[in-house]
């Protein structure tokens, strides 16, 4: 079975510029505090009416930022690449296992774009993800796992849902919801957990949502543990969790909502 190579380079500024401010202005669950928190110097972009003149300001001060921190950019990216590269291949052909599904002949290449912004955002359609240069040895290795865990997730997910709809696989969809929940459950698979070394983590937000009283996170758990111990695939185990979260398809719509 032939498997991708991750390809690790710096974020284009352009995508820089797409991230910050989308994250500023068009997501809620307080991910746009989450960037001022980390540069307070982007909080004056509040101010600005309009769109045009937010975007310029976010674009020279991420310029300026990468110009005075280019080395140390550019040394994480050299860092991270490395303690990548020891678990790569292991990584990659084990996920295939746990997922039940092949690595696609037609997908060579991901793309790890080392970037300022503290949110690592998943691009499927072209296999690319976004990583913080601030992140240091597992932390790196859990944010990379978790995002490649989403390609193969999704082409698993068409095998058995081939009328699912593209747009579905983002917010504020409940498959996107799944997907994020099931990604750390995936990690936490023993066999995963071998190569990983440390508890995938879920959204807080998700940790929030109640399932026959308990959490969303622990109920997924729990139901993918139970699939193994009674030897479902697990196509068994995805078919199941998305008719559960149907059933809840309100509650996690909801989340955040006043």
């Amino acid at each position: 079975m032939a498997l991708p190579k991750v390809k690790f380079i710096e974020a284009p500024i352009g995508l820089e510029i797409h991230m910050i401010y989308s994250f500023l202005f068009k997501f809620e669950w307080g991910w746009g505090n989450i960037i001022i928190k980390r540069y307070p110097k982007l909080k004056p972009v509040y101010k600005i009416k309009k769109e045009k003149e937010k975007k310029e300001f976010i674009k020279k001060y991420i310029i300026r930022f990468r110009i005075l921190n280019q080395k140390r950019i550019s040394t994480q990216k050299e860092k991270i690449e490395k303690v990548w590269r020891k678990v790569e291949k292991e990584y990659l052909a084990v996920l295939g296992q746990v997922i039940n599904t092949e690595w696609p002949s037609n997908r060579e290449e991901i793309k790890a774009m080392i970037s300022i912004n503290p949110i690592c955002p998943r691009f499927l359609d072209d296999w690319s993800f976004s990583l913080s240069f601030r992140y240091y040895g597992k932390g790196a290795m859990h944010v990379i796992m978790h995002e490649i865990c989403h390609f193969l997730y999704f082409e698993k997910w068409k095998e058995l849902f081939p009328k699912s709809k593209r747009r579905t696989w983002d917010r504020p969809y409940i498959e996107w919801h799944l997907s994020e929940i099931v990604a750390p459950v995936i990690l936490n698979d023993e066999r995963i957990q071998k190569i990983l070394k440390q508890k995938a983590t879920f959204y807080r937000e998700h940790q929030g949502v109640k399932i026959k009283g308990i959490s969303a996170p622990k109920y997924f758990s729990k139901l993918y543990a139970n699939c193994l111990k009674k030897n479902k695939n697990f196509d068994y185990f995805i078919k199941e969790a998305y008719r559960i979260i149907k059933i809840n398809k309100k509650i996690f719509l909801n989340i955040g909502k006043k």
